[in-house]
């Protein structure tokens, strides 16, 4: 299992607090996230909101999910590319319970999105 020195308080897994959380931050108001119903059926996704730069996923972890990343961690190198020619950034999550907050950096760090950032990141 992994263990933290730090905790933090979840994030609701809910798109007005997440837009809440990057805006406040200085994220363009031109990004937003939104709730995805489905990901298999047309008529649901031909709500969402074009382009899409990322998706964050939310979905909860037995203790042998936890178990196994533990060990795919143990085998996989630490990823330390660091840059602004840097194509993917990554923070490594060293946070109990801030996977909501994780994968919104994540999502506003990268690929198209970051063009909307601006000072954040720098």
């Amino acid at each position: 299992m992994v263990t933290y020195s730090k905790h933090f308080i979840p994030l609701e897994s809910n798109p007005d607090v997440f837009n809440h959380l990057i805006h406040d931050l200085g994220v363009s108001s031109v990004l937003r996230f939104h709730d995805v119903l489905s990901l298999s059926e047309p008529e649901i996704l031909a709500f969402i909101p074009r382009p899409v730069l990322a998706l964050v996923i939310a979905f909860s972890t037995p203790p042998q999910y936890e178990d196994l990343l533990v060990e795919d961690n143990a085998s996989t190198p630490e990823y330390t590319k660091t840059g602004e020619d840097e194509y993917v950034m990554w923070f490594k999550q060293t946070i109990n319970n801030a996977c909501g907050l994780y994968g919104i950096l994540h999502a506003v760090a990268n690929g198209c999105a970051r063009n909307f950032v601006g000072m954040f990141l720098k």
